[in-house]
């Protein structure tokens, strides 16, 4: 499709800009041009990062200001559109059409949101009121053909790209929208036909290679398209036709980073394309980073609610990935909902709460099995660091033991003598380690050495001579009687 996303960027007011003043409440306030300005520079102009949602509020504060500025609405249309706000998109670039009905590139690109939107068919009285007024613009008869195309007015179609034709034999434009319209049709041969003609044309024309793969892939031969798919993406790298198809033969096929290679570089600048945005969700889910899949399905389920395909893609996300059942049943009985009376009663989509209820009760049961089985494991080891406590207890008492009784165990026991040391041994890595793995069978050889050591000490204890009593102690002497003393001599 030839499509036109131009930003005036050219247009921007001359001379000192004055500060933009964003209060839309009261346009004597604002400025038309300097708002105008501001909502360029927040669409990267001069390299800075693009803001599309700061862009649209100063294209809309111009338009407030002045209601005849024609490119302000045109870029409103364009930022709306980047946005995602397609009906915002449209009021925009319709606006700038009653202000210049003329103007091709909000012509084609309001084109474009109609197909967008599923409104082809509304597009069609646009295009061809325009080339009532231009009709040597082949640019806008191709975008004809194409709307023709989309709402399934193929007949009309052929002839509208006949006439391209007519006008200029070598019209590669043309020649890809026949290959799209008889695809379309079913008649691959002529689908083939127009492809390579339009090649020899251009050989350098992405989309070229795309139809011939969408081609391919309709006859079942999916590594032909594959190739034309990815001789597209040499061509161009960011084509979103190609990236979107060769995305999807990647789904397919369970490829999912292929997948993601394809939708992201196309995703961010088509919020509004349902494909595109579900199909990068896949993408994303594939490759098992759930929270952004998810902020992506809330976001598409708000913009197309009635998408079937889409509301059970988002139910399998949280059913099946992210276990959110809740979530997974309120998605569908708000799509069922929305959808009253438009499903028969035996529809399948109607199993599906049944399958979620099934599968969260598994899920619950398995959550509790495990939840068993972890206290379970707890509790034993538990058990089993209280054993090596027990098991370290005792080894510190049997070479207590062996140290008192070695002489006598030597003797009467020597076969305790080498067993116990040895189980000694092999038990103290197990307890320096907290190997509670070990302790059970360690425990059990510890458990035989202590009892037979137990044994052979209380043997030891029986036969050991009893301790001789000391010899008693001599009375003391009683002390010698004193002397007599002298008689007096008298004098």
């Amino acid at each position: 499709m030839f499509r036109f996303l131009l930003i005036a960027l050219v247009l921007a007011g001359c001379g000192e800009k004055k500060p933009p003043v964003t209060d839309p409440t009261d346009p004597a306030n604002l400025d038309p041009k300097a708002e105008f300005a501001a909502g360029v520079k927040a669409l990267g102009d001069g390299g800075g990062k693009v803001d599309y949602a700061g862009a649209l509020a100063h294209f809309e504060a111009a338009t407030v200001a002045d209601p005849t500025y024609t490119k302000a609405w045109y870029n409103c249309g364009f930022a709306a559109e980047r946005l995602g706000d397609l009906p915002k998109a449209e009021s925009c670039y319709r606006k700038a059409i009653e202000n210049k009905s003329d103007y091709a590139a909000a012509i084609y690109n309001l084109g474009g949101v109609l197909q967008n939107a599923g409104r082809a068919a509304d597009s069609v009285p646009i295009f061809r009121a325009y080339l009532d007024a231009h009709p040597d613009d082949l640019e806008a008869r191709n975008n004809l053909v194409d709307a023709l195309s989309a709402a399934k007015m193929y007949d009309e179609a052929i002839v509208e790209a006949q006439e391209v034709l007519a006008r200029d034999p070598k019209n590669v434009g043309a020649y890809r929208n026949l290959s799209r319209v008889y695809y379309a049709k079913g008649d691959y041969s002529m689908s083939t036909l127009a492809s390579e003609k339009a090649r020899t044309l251009n050989d350098a024309d992405p989309g070229i290679y795309n139809n011939m793969g969408v081609t391919f892939l309709a006859q079942k031969n999916e590594p032909a398209a594959i190739g034309q798919f990815n001789t597209a993406l040499k061509v161009d790298p960011a084509n979103l036709e190609a990236n979107l198809n060769l995305g999807y033969v990647a789904l397919n096929s369970g490829d999912y980073p292929l997948a993601l290679k394809c939708f992201e570089p196309i995703a961010k600048d088509n919020p509004a394309n349902v494909d595109i945005q579900m199909g990068y969700a896949i993408a994303l889910r594939g490759n098992k980073q759930y929270e952004d899949a998810e902020k992506i399905y809330d976001a598409l389920l708000k913009q197309d609610p009635q998408n079937r395909t889409l509301a059970i893609n988002a139910v399998m996300l949280h059913e099946h990935y992210t276990k959110k059942f809740q979530k997974a049943a309120g998605i569908l009985d708000e799509h069922i909902k929305i959808m009253t009376g438009k499903y028969s009663p035996d529809d399948e989509i109607f199993k599906l709460k049944d399958e979620i209820r099934v599968l969260e009760k598994k899920d619950a049961d398995a959550k509790a099995e495990a939840a068993r089985k972890k206290k379970e494991e707890e509790e034993r080891i538990a058990r089993d660091k209280k054993r090596l406590e027990e098991m370290a207890a005792d080894i510190k008492k049997m070479e207590e033991d062996i140290a008192k009784y070695t002489d006598c165990l030597m003797t009467t026991r020597p076969d305790v003598m080498d067993m116990v040391p040895m189980v000694i041994e092999q038990a103290k890595p197990v307890i320096a380690e907290n190997d509670v793995g070990m302790v059970g069978d360690m425990k059990t050889f510890v458990d035989d050495a202590k009892t037979q050591l137990a044994d052979a000490v209380t043997a030891c204890s029986a036969a050991a001579p009893a301790p001789e009593a000391p010899a008693p102690t001599p009375a003391p002497e009683s002390p010698a009687a004193p002397a007599p003393a002298p008689a007096p001599v008298p004098g």
